[in-house]
C-alpha cells in the first residue's frame, strides 16, 4: 500500500483485509487480461483432451452436483463431472462450488451476452465448438487471477464441466439472471466512476 501511496496511485482494497481468491470483496469488478495464449499445437492438444473427456463423461452413468442458484439461498442441480471437479479442486485449492461461481461469472459474459463469441455461436448453431470454449476458458481463468502455471491444468476440466452442462441442460442453466447481473455490474462501475470524479 505504501508503494501505491508513493506513486500517488489510488486503490480500493475493500473494507477489510481478505484473500480475493477465497472471498471476493469486489464482486461487481471483473478484470480481464490477455493471457499468453498457447501455440496452435498446445491449443489443439487441450481441445483433444476436452473432447476425449466429454466422450468419456457421456458414457458414464448420469449424476448431479448441487451448486448455488441464482437467487439468495437457492440451490440448483447440474450434471456432475466428478473427475473434472476433483481436478479443479486440486489445481485451484478451493472447493468446486466456489471455483464454479467465479468461473461462471467470467464465462457468462462471453456465453450469455450478445457481444460474446460463444453467444453468437450458440445463437447460430445451437452448439459450441470445443476450441472456442477452451479459448474462452483460458481468458476467463486469467481474468480470475489464476496463475499462468495453473491455467492449462484448469482450462480442460472447467471447459468439460461447462460443455457438459450446456449439452445436458442447455445454455439457460448458465445464463439465467446474467443480463440482470451485468446491468448491476455496469451500474456499479458507473457509480464508482462518478464518485471518483466528485472527489476533490
Amino acid at each position: 500500500m505504501m508503494n501505491l501511496d508513493l506513486r500517488s496511485i489510488e486503490a480500493d482494497f475493500g473494507p477489510e483485509h481478505a484473500d480475493t481468491f477465497r472471498r471476493d470483496l469486489h464482486p461487481a469488478l471483473i478484470i480481464t487480461m490477455n493471457p499468453d495464449l498457447p501455440s496452435d499445437t498446445e491449443l489443439d492438444a487441450l481441445v483433444l483432451q476436452v473432447d476425449d473427456q466429454l466422450n468419456d463423461l457421456q458414457s458414464q452413468p448420469a449424476s448431479e452436483v448441487e451448486v448455488r442458484g441464482v437467487g439468495p439461498g437457492e440451490r440448483t442441480k447440474l450434471p456432475a463431472a466428478p473427475n473434472q471437479q476433483a481436478v479443479i479442486e486440486k489445481a485451484s485449492g478451493e472447493p468446486f462450488e466456489s471455483f464454479w461461481e467465479r468461473y461462471k461469472r467470467h464465462a457468462r459474459r462471453d456465453l450469455c451476452l450478445p457481444d460474446g463469441l460463444l453467444y453468437k455461436q450458440w445463437q447460430k448453431w445451437r452448439d459450441l465448438q470445443s476450441k472456442d470454449a477452451v479459448k474462452m476458458s483460458l481468458a476467463a481463468l486469467a481474468g480470475m487471477g489464476v496463475s499462468t502455471a495453473n491455467i492449462p491444468a484448469l482450462a480442460v476440466p472447467a471447459t468439460v464441466f461447462l460443455l457438459n452442462v450446456v449439452a445436458n441442460i442447455g445454455i439457460e442453466a448458465i445464463c439465467e439472471g446474467c443480463a440482470e447481473e451485468e446491468a448491476k455490474r455496469i451500474k456499479a462501475l458507473k457509480e464508482a466512476a462518478k464518485e471518483k470524479k466528485q472527489k476533490p
